[in-house]
This record gives C-alpha cells, structure tokens and sequence, in this order.
C-alpha cells in the first residue's frame, strides 16, 4: 500500500499517482482501479492475481501497431516526449495517470483498458457528440 504521504499528496491534487500506486489504493479500499483513476465503471481487480497495470505495455504496443503509428508520432499526438512512450511502451517505467490519459486519448482507446486492460478497450460514443449520420439514420 502507498504511504500515507503519498495518499495525502494524491488527494490534495498536490501528486499525479503511477498506474501502480493507484491500483495498490484501489486494492485496499476494494474498487477498481479503472474507477479511481479515470472514473471509469469496472470490477474491482484480485489483488492476489497480481498488478492488471503490468500489461499495459503489451497494451500500448498492440493498439500503436494497430493504428501503424511509430512510437515518435504517437508521442507527438499525445504531446509526449519519445522518451516517455519509449519507456512506456517497453515496460522500463509505470507511467502516471496522467501519462495514460494523454496517450489513451492520442489513441482513441479507454485509459482503463490501456493502464489496467479493465473494460472495453473503446469507450461509447457520447451522447451528442456530433458523430456523424448515416444514410440509413436520415
């Protein structure tokens, strides 16, 4: 479990918490880490299955490769440094919340699925978004 320091820094809004931290407090408190994080709706993980926030490289890897975007224009879409998705992507850092965040949205995929594969790996469309019509919606 995280220090009490770092508790209290991540709810002052003072510290953004790594992906680990986050799930660790989810764990102790018995609600998803994807909720916590993101305030995203999911099952709170076992804790004795190990850390879900592991995968996330593979995670980040597959959708990257998928989308046939170098790791350099993915960085730049998420307005991160290449060195940041280098290190993401291969496992060599956690990252933050914040981190997911930035790279979910570059990708177009749920910050929960990405950091903790909880959930689809899409959100819904939200509603009135302008998402565009179709010939058979008119």
């Amino acid at each position: 479990m995280a220090d009490g320091s770092a508790v209290l820094g991540i709810e002052q809004g003072g510290r953004v918490p790594r992906l680990d931290t986050v799930e660790k407090i989810a764990d102790a408190l018995g609600v998803s880490a994807a909720f916590l994080a993101f305030g995203i709706e999911g099952e709170a993980s076992d804790a004795k299955a190990g850390m879900h926030c592991e995968g996330m490289a593979q995670r980040l890897r597959q959708v990257r490769a998928a989308r046939g975007l170098s790791m350099r224009a993915l960085a730049r879409a998420a307005s991160l440094t290449d060195t940041a998705v280098r290190s993401t992507e291969t496992g060599a850092t956690i990252p933050t919340v914040a981190t997911v965040e930035a790279l979910a949205r570059a990708l177009n995929v749920s910050p929960g699925w990405l950091g903790y594969g909880i959930g689809p790996q899409t959100l819904p469309a939200r509603r009135g978004a302008g998402t565009a019509q179709t010939a058979a919606d008119r």
